[in-house]
């Protein structure tokens, strides 16, 4: 006889959390970015100096990266608290029935008694989506910040197009980590949609 997983509500709840939380950092990360002020460097020659595309798209990818990031953690927000919310009366388990409330508890209101099964298809057939989402802005938010930080490499150390060693070091180191957290993070993500979700 197959056994059915039981899916308690607090790992989802923690993987929200940590969205949320990466986020948070990102976020903070592309404001600081965004108020600041980057000085070329001296050394660089007159005709590697990046000009005012670059700069505009620098900001131009900050602002998106911020917008991601901020749509994701709104989505994880929503999630974390539908599920809080829906697991107070085993929304998890497997159907099991509660005990009568004794006197001195407050009855259980009538539209959360009527159809928990409802309830549960209705979260469900949206969880996974909406986690989707917000894994995907995150992802998507990284990739502009990822954008961003080679303008500002260039803004800084000057263009990569012109083999500038310190840019086009500096600029590859970047794209590799960053690749490599995406697509680590990508397949995690992958796989937790497919196997710990409903």
């Amino acid at each position: 006889m197959p056994t059915v997983r039981r899916r308690h509500p607090d790992v989802h709840v923690k993987a929200l959390e940590g969205i949320v939380s990466a986020n948070t950092f990102f976020t903070v990360a592309v404001f600081i970015g965004i108020t600041g002020t980057i000085t070329p460097s001296s050394s660089i020659p007159p005709n590697c100096v990046a000009g005012d595309d670059i700069a505009r798209n620098f900001f131009l990818f900050e602002i998106l990266s911020f917008g991601f990031y901020l749509l994701s953690s709104l989505v994880a927000q929503g999630m974390k608290l539908a599920v809080t919310l829906l697991a107070t009366d085993d929304f998890y388990g497997d159907g099991e029935q509660k005990p009568p409330p004794s006197d001195d508890c407050e009855e259980m209101p009538a539209w959360r008694a009527a159809a928990p099964r409802e309830r549960r298809r209705a979260v469900l057939r949206f969880a996974r989506p909406m986690m989707l989402l917000a894994a995907g802005c995150s992802i998507m938010g990284t990739f502009f910040l990822l954008l961003s930080m080679v303008d500002a490499i260039q803004l800084k150390f000057g263009l990569v197009s012109c083999n500038i060693p310190l840019a086009v070091g500096t600029t590859f180191a970047l794209a590799v980590l960053v690749v490599a957290g995406l697509v680590f993070y990508g397949a995690t993500v992958a796989y937790a949609l497919t196997h710990y979700l409903p």
